[in-house]
């Protein structure tokens, strides 16, 4: 395993990431207390992830708006058989591997 540690902070926002062999990347993300407006392919509205919209679900997240969640996920190869994702979907895929804090913002 090849790891590699970026550390961002604005405000209070940490990311670390680890890239593994299979294309999968440990990522250590802040979610923002409530979700905001975006548009997709649509209107819809987003998570906020380290300050910036997250259009993407975060498989076996279960989001409780007035809390801010430090989270491990997975960002994984969502199409590792095909060379491009169809233009309305995301060449990701994220899912949870822990909620590391879950803290009120009121």
């Amino acid at each position: 395993m090849v790891c590699s540690l970026g550390v961002a902070l604005m405000t209070t926002m940490i990311a670390v990431a680890c890239v593994f062999s299979d294309d999968s990347t440990t990522l250590v993300v802040i979610v923002g207390p409530e979700l905001k407006d975006c548009v997709g392919a649509g209107p819809m509205k987003c998570l906020e992830v380290n300050g910036e919209l997250f259009y993407e679900t975060i498989e076996g997240f279960d989001f409780e708006e007035g809390f801010i969640y430090r989270l491990e996920i997975e960002r994984y190869n969502a199409w590792p058989h095909d060379e491009e994702p169809p233009q309305d979907a995301s060449m990701y895929g994220y899912r949870l591997i822990e909620v590391m804090s879950k803290t009120s913002s009121r």
